[in-house]
């Protein structure tokens, strides 16, 4: 018995700790339905006088117990249907949009990886050989002549302009359970570039690929229009072309590819130059302006435009005799998971069936319904049974929205109706509105509507406290009629509950 007790004061405590609120209704309920018991009308005649003493004292114990006994089986029914909730939650969560970190790293050893493409690197020098004379200590032996190269590097920048487009779409991946953000990118980029020397110099361009780890299709390098891809260098990541450059002579590069990755696409220009002509435009086909995010760091585009057909936006980055380290890109939205309605529902049910447990125990108990105990612990089992079957047929009937109205509502609506036939008829339609709006109107607003799950808690709230002090206000003000039940009176103490 120490055991169960235990667990059970467990479980009231982490309760306790999580919703206060939901503990403090509860706890008014069994206060209820305990003082209910253990004050119920006398159900037979006094004994006689002489034994009125002990028969006192018997049927306090008897009541006290009886008492004791009623909180502990609701407290027992509370602690097991919160258990199957949370079961049922995790069940359906385990195979609809479970997302892990094992899962996505798997995904973008196989997808690829977010991209952060940098800007092209133009490093321009010469060389120029010198004779260095070393002098010997001994004077009577002949200076050494040594010659070597020395490399000067030009510091003039080379870049007149550049016109970059990427056009990005979503393609999300799944792995086990869930939707991971990827997409697939088209990239063009141009640069207008000059020898700013009136000599010969040699230069190296480097391009750094986005991820080392990417996919790239169909890449095109092109130099004053003539393919020079098959020249180019692949190294550490990047494609690397020496060239020797004539005085002043001016350059048109354009690299193009088809590449893929996860979550975030950026571009930055890493180098500390000046930025003259600069024109990146993002294209991105099925991101509407509403789900627009940018990664941290990233600058705020200077124009944002929607497609033609309304269901893109299209970015613009415009920079000019420019210094800056931030970046240009977007970050993907959230992806919709399946079964993401459901899960959301579900995830509030918790609250609004602790919110039903304890309207229909304090509601019934002071209604004076015959077998209120009985009475609340099959509503209580039957509401969460039907989450349940929410989640057990989410898949099978078309979704949350089918579900729902297949299943959720009509088993709502047929416990609303049994619900009023068991309970007087001053009290009946506060009740059955309550099980509506902790059933099924809570769990909706607050689940699709996750920012403000608070004021949906609280208005509930509210509302049960409201109805709640109207039925005191009735019982002990304004007189209670009998109670009209088809349910079988007990024989046993405190037949009330």
């Amino acid at each position: 018995m120490k055991p169960i007790l235990s667990k059970l004061l467990g479980r009231a405590g982490d309760l306790l700790d999580v919703q206060p609120v939901l503990a403090l209704f509860l706890a008014g309920a069994f206060l209820a339905v305990f003082l209910t018991a253990l004050f119920a009308p006398k159900p037979t005649p006094e004994p006689d006088a002489r034994a009125s003493l002990l028969w006192t004292l018997y049927r306090q114990c008897a009541r006290l117990v009886w008492a004791v006994a009623l909180v502990g089986f609701l407290l027992a029914t509370l602690s097991l249907l919160r258990v199957y909730l949370h079961q049922a939650l995790a069940g359906f969560q385990r195979n609809h949009g479970r997302v892990t970190e094992a899962n996505f790293n798997a995904i973008q050893t196989i997808w690829g990886t977010h991209q952060e493409q940098g800007e092209l690197r133009f490093e321009l020098y010469y060389e120029e050989e010198v004779t260095e004379r070393i002098e010997s200590e001994d004077l009577t032996k002949p200076a050494v002549l040594r010659k070597k190269t020395v490399r000067h590097n030009i510091t003039s920048n080379p870049f007149v302009a550049a016109r970059h487009g990427v056009t990005l779409r979503q393609n999300p991946r799944r792995k086990g359970s869930a939707l991971y953000g990827g997409y697939d990118t088209t990239c063009q980029f141009t640069w207008k570039l000059k020898n700013p020397a009136d000599r010969e110099l040699k230069s190296l361009l480097t391009f750094p690929l986005p991820s080392a780890t990417g996919m790239y299709d169909n890449l095109t390098a092109t130099l004053n229009g003539n393919d020079v891809l098959s020249q180019m260098q692949l190294k550490d990541g990047a494609l690397l072309l020496a060239r020797d450059l004539k005085p002043n002579e001016d350059l048109d590069l354009a690299i193009g590819f088809k590449s893929r990755g996860m979550s975030s696409w950026y571009l930055q220009v890493q180098e500390p130059r000046e930025i003259r002509d600069f024109i990146f435009t993002l294209s991105l086909p099925d991101l509407t302006k509403a789900h627009l995010n940018f990664p941290e760091g990233c600058m705020t585009p200077t124009a944002i435009q929607s497609t033609p057909d309304n269901r893109g936006t299209i970015l613009t980055f415009r920079l000019d005799h420019a210094i800056s380290s931030k970046g240009m890109g977007v970050a993907l939205p959230t992806v919709t998971q399946p079964g993401e309605t459901t899960s959301a529902v579900l995830a509030e049910v918790e609250r609004g069936w602790l919110l039903i447990f304890a309207m229909l125990v304090l509601g019934l108990a002071l209604a004076g319904t015959g077998q209120a105990v009985l009475l609340s612990v099959l509503f209580g089992a039957a509401s969460a049974c039907v989450y349940g079957l929410l989640g057990d047929f989410s898949d099978v009937l078309f979704g949350f929205w089918g579900t729902a109205a297949l299943i959720l509502l009509p088993v709502f609506l047929l416990l609303t109706w049994l619900l009023t036939r068991f309970t007087p008829p001053v009290s009946a339609n506060l009740l059955a509105l309550q099980l509506l709006l902790f059933g099924i109107v809570y769990p909706c607003a607050a689940g699709l509507d996750a920012p403000r799950q608070p004021l949906y808690f609280d208005l509930s709230a509210l509302v049960f406290l409201a109805l709640a002090a109207s039925q005191l206000a009735r019982r002990f003000f304004g007189g209670w009629p009998a109670a009209k039940s088809t349910a079988p009176q007990p024989a046993v103490e405190g037949q009330g509950l």
